[in-house]
C-alpha cells in the first residue's frame, strides 16, 4: 500500500488516454491498492515499467491519486496554509490539490477566518479515506522535554500569539514560548526560524530566545564581529548608533547583544570606535 499523504516511489503499470495507473514500491497492486495519476497532474510523459516519485492522496471517493504538484504539507507535518472558505462544518485550506482541505470545526483552535494563513497539522482518517487539518497543534507537541539543552539551537515554527508571547513548534516535537520582552523583530504566525533554548523551567517547559545568551553567546558574538571586520578591509559602518535592523540583518542579534560585544571589544582594545565606523586597532 502506498503511503498516504506522502511522496512515494511507484512505478508506471498502465497508460490510459487520460493518465498512468501507478503501483506501489514497483509491484503490481490489486485494484484496492492502485495509484491514479492524471495527465495534469504529471510532469512529464510515462511509459509503462517506468518509475516516478509523486504525492498520494484520497480522491472523492476514497481510492488512492497522485500528484507531482509541490504539496506544501505531508502527513504528521506542520505547515502554513490559507484559509479559502467557511462553513458551519469546518474551514477549507488552500494546500495545492484541486479539493481544499477541510479542517473541521472539532479540530480548530479557533474559528478561522477566510484569507488568513495558519499553522496546520495534517492527519490521516484511514477509517473514513480522506485526509484532514488540525490547528489545534498542542495535540501533537510535547510541552517538556528532556532531550533539549538551555543554549542548544532549535528548528521552530510560530503558531499562535498571546498576550505573553509566541507559541512555537520546536523541531517538530516540542511546544516552547517566546516571550515578548525578548524580541526584538518582528515576529508572525508562520514564521520559521532558529531559535534557541532559553530556559527549561521546573516543570519541564521550553522558553526560547531568538539569540545565544550569556558569556559564550557574546564571546561568539566578538569573534564574528572580528572576523566580519577583517572581511572588510579592518572596518565597518555598523557602530552601536546604527539601527536595530540593520544589526539584525548583519548579525541576527539584537542591537543591546551588539553593543555589549563591540564595548568588550573596545575594552579589550581590539577596536577603535567613532560616531560613524569601527576599525581594528592596528598592531604596533
Amino acid at each position: 500500500m502506498p503511503i498516504i499523504g506522502q511522496v512515494n516511489d511507484l512505478m508506471v503499470t498502465d497508460e490510459l488516454p487520460f493518465g498512468y495507473t501507478l503501483s506501489y514500491s514497483g509491484t503490481q497492486t490489486d485494484s484496492d491498492g492502485s495509484v491514479f495519476l492524471p495527465l495534469s497532474d504529471a510532469n512529464g510523459q510515462f511509459v509503462e515499467g517506468q518509475t516516478l516519485q509523486a504525492f498520494v492522496y484520497y480522491s472523492q471517493d476514497g481510492s488512492f491519486h497522485a500528484t507531482q504538484k509541490d504539496i506544501p504539507i505531508k502527513v504528521n507535518d506542520f505547515a502554513l496554509l490559507t484559509c479559502t472558505g467557511e462553513t458551519d462544518f469546518g474551514a477549507f485550506f488552500d494546500w495545492g490539490l484541486e479539493r481544499d482541505l477541510l479542517v473541521p470545526k472539532s479540530m480548530q483552535h479557533r474559528p478561522m477566518d477566510i484569507g488568513l494563513s495558519y499553522v496546520v497539522y495534517l492527519l490521516d482518517d484511514a477509517n473514513n479515506r480522506k485526509m484532514i487539518g488540525c490547528t489545534k497543534l498542542y495535540r501533537f507537541l510535547d510541552e517538556t522535554t528532556d532531550d533539549l539543552s538551555v543554549g542548544e539551537a532549535v528548528s521552530v515554527i510560530v503558531f499562535d500569539e498571546t498576550s505573553l508571547g509566541f507559541k512555537c513548534v520546536i523541531n517538530k516535537q516540542y511546544q516552547g514560548l517566546l516571550f515578548k520582552s525578548d524580541l526584538f523583530k518582528r515576529l508572525a504566525v508562520g514564521d520559521q526560524l532558529t531559535a534557541f533554548v532559553k530556559q527549561i523551567r521546573e516543570d519541564g517547559k521550553i522558553d526560547l530566545s531568538l539569540q545565544k545568551e550569556g558569556k559564550e553567546a557574546r564571546k561568539d558574538l566578538a569573534t564574528e564581529i572580528m572576523e566580519d571586520l577583517v572581511a572588510h578591509g579592518g572596518i565597518s559602518t555598523v557602530t552601536d548608533k546604527s539601527s536595530a535592523d540593520e544589526i539584525f540583518a548583519r548579525y541576527h542579534v539584537s542591537k543591546g547583544a551588539y553593543k555589549r560585544a563591540i564595548g568588550t571589544l573596545y575594552k579589550d582594545k581590539k577596536i577603535l570606535l567613532s560616531k560613524t565606523h569601527i576599525s581594528i586597532v592596528e598592531k604596533k
